[in-house]
């Protein structure tokens, strides 16, 4: 990509393009992002997502050697709220570091305004606009979506190990915490990286836990998709935090935040037909202006992935939609299609006082 000049008239008129009004929202977000390549592409994606009442954080790469840290540091000195992480990481396609940034992110943030985070990772696109998202974020209230599956624990987890709070040393406060759950082992579960956390589960967990411990239980070296299963673990067993997702479901728990299009055929070097983009990469299809018509229409919040170097067309593209200068067909999930998923009925039903754990219908 060309350099770009980083004066803060050249940024801002960047990141606006002629967008003069933003309407009121009335649940802001909080995008929370670790990136590695350029900052032209993360201008890019911050302009068709930009809101002057939602907040920005961003974390980068120690080895990026593209100049994004310090042109993030100019942009965040000319927007107020875009917010960089002073901290860089050893980021690796593993996942390490991915949940000390994302937690550095979140912590930074939790003193603004916002409903809901999204968590995302250098690559991914938002596929609706703020209005949409503001509305989500309303309905959703203390709701989560995460998806959550059982991992494979040879490569993901240390399955031997201790998993009881106690052990992790997880509660900053074990006095105030009842033994059934401060010395229960607790269940990991994995999922993908993006997920979309109310901000109510977050304050609890700032308020209730330490994270170190688990952090560097998860962030073995040896082990690989270890970014996938934090915030999973945290949200699916019960700790008594605000705006977890406590049922007793055994099975997977599916969301709506990431639109992925797996490899058939399981390779990273090669495609197969159902790859319409015919680029892969770690089993994963890429997203090319092939796809445009399934953003228009799918529920999923975010696509992952798109490769500044392949095909910037979607982003493109996607900014004309997510500015309203083009119409999408599905425009947002109503309550009605939200209680197909256990985790929204459970909150609903907390807040109506009608929740019962024992009797609760996955």
């Amino acid at each position: 990509m060309l350099e770009v000049p980083m004066d803060c008239g050249s940024i801002t008129q960047r990141v606006f393009n002629n967008q003069k009004f933003y309407g009121s929202l009335r649940s802001p977000i909080a995008f929370i992002r670790n990136v590695y390549t350029t900052y032209e592409l993360q201008e890019m994606l911050l302009s068709s997502i930009y809101h002057p009442s939602n907040t920005y954080c961003y974390s980068v790469d120690i080895n990026s050697k593209t100049g994004i840290f310090e042109k993030l540091q100019k942009l965040s000195r000319c927007l107020p709220n875009v917010i960089l992480n002073p901290v860089k990481y050893k980021f690796d396609s593993w996942g390490h570091f991915q949940d000390r940034a994302h937690i550095k992110c979140l912590e930074l943030v939790l003193e603004r305004e916002w409903g809901h985070a999204i968590i995302l990772q250098n690559d991914d696109l938002i596929l609706k606009p703020n209005e949409h998202l503001s509305e989500l974020s309303e309905v959703l209230n203390s709701t989560s979506m995460i998806y959550m599956m059982k991992p494979t624990t040879s490569q993901n987890y240390l399955s031997e190990a201790d998993w009881t709070p106690a052990g992790l040393q997880l509660f900053k406060d074990e006095s105030k915490v009842p033994g059934n759950i401060l010395h229960k082992p607790m269940k990991i579960w994995k999922g993908y990286n993006q997920m979309i956390l109310s901000k109510i589960f977050i304050k609890s967990i700032f308020e209730h836990l330490n994270l170190e411990g688990i952090i560097e239980r998860f962030d073995r070296k040896e082990f690989y998709g270890i970014d996938e299963m934090l915030f999973q673990t945290l949200y699916r067993n019960n700790l008594g935090l605000d705006g977890q997702f406590i049922s007793n479901c055994e099975e997977d728990i599916f969301d709506f935040g990431r639109l992925t299009k797996w490899s058939q055929n399981g390779t990273s070097d090669s495609y197969n037909l159902s790859c319409r983009s015919k680029l892969e990469r770690h089993s994963i299809c890429i997203f090319g202006v092939e796809y445009l018509a399934d953003f228009l229409e799918t529920e999923f919040v975010i696509a992952n992935k798109i490769l500044e170097n392949f095909d910037l067309a979607p982003l493109i593209c996607m900014d004309e939609v997510l500015r309203g200068k083009k119409k999408i067909g599905k425009n947002w999930i109503s309550k009605v299609e939200l209680r197909k998923y256990p985790q929204f009925r459970e909150m609903e039903m907390k807040h109506s006082g009608t929740y019962d754990r024992e009797h609760f219908r996955c």
